[in-house]
């Protein structure tokens, strides 16, 4: 079944900049996904589920003060044995 997600909002991307062990579901440096309230395609649910207020934000022109570029921030997952880190930039349409 193809699946059409609605245009709302910026265009919210999640690139994996860092890895420091062995990722459950096999996330790599350079990986990249779209991500929106309505779409997490193949991003790991469990760090979506964390960092999915900042997806909101950043897709709805929202900012926040404690980064310095407003469309770009950065996270780590919430399982610290692996430390991936993904960047999540914002890109108005």
């Amino acid at each position: 079944m193809a699946v059409n997600y609605p245009a709302i909002g910026n265009k919210v991307t999640a690139k994996i900049i860092e890895v420091g062990g062995a990722c459950s579901i096999g996330m790599k440096v350079g990986d990249e996904f779209e991500l929106s309230v309505h779409q997490c395609g193949d991003f790991c649910g469990y760090f979506y589920h964390n960092i999915f207020q900042w997806v909101t934000l950043l897709q709805f022109d929202g900012t926040f003060p404690l980064f310095p570029d407003k469309d770009v921030m950065v996270w780590e997952c919430p399982n610290s044995g692996i430390r991936v880190k993904v960047e999540l930039r914002r890109e108005k349409r």
